[in-house]
């Protein structure tokens, strides 16, 4: 299939897997708006039909996809909660893990599976020690999500190297535009705007942050997923 049919294929299952990740972001509180309602499915469209055109010409596409799916939904629910659920986190991870068991075997390249596990477990080794350092300051759901985008820039990575300095890449570009949000979001609040969701206001949220993490930790991934094709 060539890469323009798999963008086309990739905005169409987007346009409909964001109609239904509707459904899923309100059951966890976020509220039912019109805006959501278009923003949803087009991100999700845009953002499968990238992936699409520029992983289209092999199965890396498939988890690609999948894990874009959950981050839409993940970064919706962050973006208003200050939360990141693990009935999302988990089943993606699960999801993506049967996913690239099948293919590696299917193209006879277990070692697909072990380079993605290692990815994966840096990621996720790094936010744990940064957790624990920052005394809760960096939510643990945080270090939840980089277990699936970890998996994913290791199973799109060429070789154990390379993957690894994918996913420090991923952390650091993380860090930056977090840092960016941070400033921008105290910068607003100073005068006297509240860009996103108070996160004094929530009730279920006994340890407030001042900003969601997770947009940045998706865009900051996403973008190293989608440039790594370009590098190999």
């Amino acid at each position: 299939m060539s890469k323009a049919a798999m963008v086309i294929a990739g905005v169409a299952i987007g346009t409909v897997a964001g109609r239904f990740l509707l459904p899923l972001v309100w059951s966890f509180g976020v509220r039912n708006s019109r805006s959501l309602r278009v923003v949803v499915p087009l991100f999700t469209a845009i953002a499968l039909g990238t992936a699409g055109g520029l992983l289209g010409t092999t199965w890396d596409v498939v988890p690609v996809w999948a894990l874009f799916v959950a981050l839409v939904a993940v970064t919706t629910v962050d973006l208003f909660h200050y939360r990141i659920p693990n009935a999302i986190v988990f089943p993606v991870v699960l999801v993506l893990l049967a996913l690239m068991t099948l293919i590696s075997l299917l193209r006879h390249e277990p070692e697909a599976i072990g380079q993605a596990a290692a990815a994966a477990g840096l990621y996720g080794g790094i936010l744990a020690i940064l957790h624990s350092a920052s005394r809760g300051s960096l939510g643990w759901g945080d270090v939840k999500l980089s277990l699936p985008l970890g998996l994913v820039i290791g199973w799109v990575g060429e070789g154990y190297g390379p993957s690894l300095v994918a996913v420090l890449l991923a952390f650091g570009l993380a860090s930056v535009l977090g840092a960016i949000m941070g400033l921008l979001v105290w910068g607003i609040r100073a005068l006297g705007v509240e860009l996103l969701p108070d996160p004094l206001a929530d009730p279920d949220n006994p340890r407030p942050t001042v900003f969601p993490f997770a947009p940045s930790m998706a865009v900051a991934a996403a973008a190293i997923i989608l440039a790594l094709p370009a590098t190999s």
